[in-house]
């Protein structure tokens, strides 16, 4: 079975249906069994559709500043 680290170096392509067959299999083996690579693999196909749909989302009044603080404090700053 492939490790993690593999499932997501080829996640791009396996989303892009441009992996072998037989790492396809792997990888989807992969996914059966791991719960983090599943979520990565859902919240990476949500980010494609929302970018490929073309609305533009209004970010909320303040929403930049709480960001900011947020990277701020989870880096040290």
């Amino acid at each position: 079975m492939v490790s993690c680290q593999h499932v997501l170096q080829e996640l791009s392509n396996y989303i892009d249906n441009s992996v072998d067959a037989e790492l396809r299999q792997q990888i989807e083996a992969h996914l059966r069994m791991c719960h983090r690579c599943s979520i990565v693999l859902d919240t990476t196909r949500k980010t494609i559709r929302i970018y490929a749909d073309g609305n533009v989302l209004e970010v909320p009044v303040g929403y930049s500043e709480r960001l900011r603080k947020f990277f701020l404090k989870s880096v040290g700053t």
